[in-house]
């Protein structure tokens, strides 16, 4: 699920724009998509926001792109290359490293509650 709570969304909002991703319907906070699961009759084992994106939404090689471990790593591809994209994630990334609720993936893992057995309800 996408966090609308994310660094980026934020900063729109602050230049005035919307902050709305054309690829999906409705973006979630942490707290709804926790709600929507327990409501679904599920047990939440482990939440968190995920750092894939930290590190991966950037504008580089295939080459390059798969030396990428790091912080420094992210650094020398901007300075190599620098994009928009290279230079916000550049610029983001200590603060989603510091505070993980404005990165943009959140992952809920679950499991499925028992199944109420049904009641027989004769009809005529």
């Amino acid at each position: 699920m996408l966090n609308i709570a994310l660094l980026f969304r934020r900063l729109k909002l602050l230049l005035g724009k919307q902050p709305i991703y054309r690829h999906h319907v409705r973006e979630y906070t942490m707290e709804e998509v926790l709600e929507l699961i327990k409501g679904a009759g599920f047990d939440v084992v482990e939440s968190y926001y995920s750092h894939i994106n930290d590190l991966t939404y950037i504008d580089v090689n295939q080459e390059d792109y798969l030396r990428v471990k790091g912080y420094k790593d992210l650094i020398r591809i901007t300075v190599k290359r620098p994009t928009k994209v290279n230079i916000l994630r550049t610029l983001a990334y200590p603060l989603v490293k510091l505070k993980p609720s404005l990165r943009q993936s959140i992952i809920i893992v679950a499991t499925k509650v028992k199944e109420p057995k049904a009641k027989i309800i004769e009809r005529w």
